[in-house]
Parts: structure tokens; C-alpha cells; sequence
């Protein structure tokens, strides 16, 4: 994987076991984030968008369908291994570019993320949630909690 920016927009490349090379606006990441985030969706369901994203066969916007033209795209300028970072609730998370190769392993970096993500929100939330249950009278053993997220 690298990223290299066309045109002043910043493009992902990766590889697709479907289509093979995939330049993918970063727009196009980042909405498939908060979709994911949104929809708890699994590495599955964010690597189908992304591709269909891309590939022009449905869950997108006009400007990110378009690929630019391999003929246009110089890669010599292009920035292999740069970090990606991901920041949920002030807590940043890298992916490193140059460890990874393939879409799908780029979508489940993004679905293991926000998992982590939520589940440190959740603890944080449970702790506080139990320290006033705690406060006012109430022993661990006496209630039990239930999150659907």
C-alpha cells in the first residue's frame, strides 16, 4: 500500500482480490469509517464498500468513483509506509501503510479499530455507571446490565 496525492486529492493504494489495484480517495476511506462506525459493520461490509465504492457500482458519491488514469498518476513522489491515523475519543490509532498489501486486510485494521475503540468507551462508561450504582445502594450482584450497540 501506498498514498500519493492526484490532483490535490490524497489517494490509498491497495490490492483487491476482485478488481486488483485499487486507488481509493481518502473521502472514500473516511465515509466507509463513519459508516462502519455508525452500522457496526465487520471487515466484510467495509471492504465491499470500499470496493464498490470505487469501482463505481453503487455506495458513493460521482467524485469518488473516479480513478485517475494510471498514465497521469506519477508514483515517484509517493509515500510508502506513511502511518494512516485514526482518532476516536482523543486516542489515535496507526496503521502502517508498507505493512499490509490488500484491501481486505486494510478493512479488517478498520473494523478491529473501532472495536477497540468501543470497547474502551464502554468500559470507561460501565466503571462510572457502576461506581453511581455503587453510591447509591447498590451492590454488583443486585443489577444486571445490558448494552446493545
Amino acid at each position: 500500500m501506498l498514498i500519493y496525492t492526484w490532483r490535490g486529492e490524497e489517494y490509498l493504494v491497495t490490492q483487491d482480490w476482485l478488481v486488483g489495484d485499487l486507488h481509493i480517495p481518502m473521502n472514500t476511506v473516511t465515509e466507509a469509517i463513519v459508516r462502519a462506525a455508525n452500522n457496526s459493520w465487520d471487515a466484510h461490509q467495509i471492504e465491499a464498500y470500499i470496493r464498490e465504492a470505487v469501482t463505481g457500482l453503487g455506495l458513493t458519491h460521482a467524485e469518488a468513483a473516479v480513478v485517475p488514469p494510471d498514465e497521469e498518476i506519477s508514483l515517484e513522489n509517493a509515500e510508502s509506509g506513511e502511518p494512516l491515523e485514526l482518532v476516536i475519543n482523543g486516542e489515535t490509532y496507526h496503521f502502517k501503510t508498507d505493512q499490509y498489501e490488500t484491501l481486505k486486510d486494510f478493512a479488517v485494521w478498520i473494523a478491529e479499530t473501532l472495536n477497540q475503540a468501543v470497547e474502551r468507551l464502554t468500559a470507561t462508561y460501565v466503571s462510572q455507571l457502576e461506581t453511581h450504582l455503587e453510591n447509591a445502594g447498590f451492590s454488583k450482584g443486585d443489577i444486571t446490565l445490558k448494552i446493545k450497540m
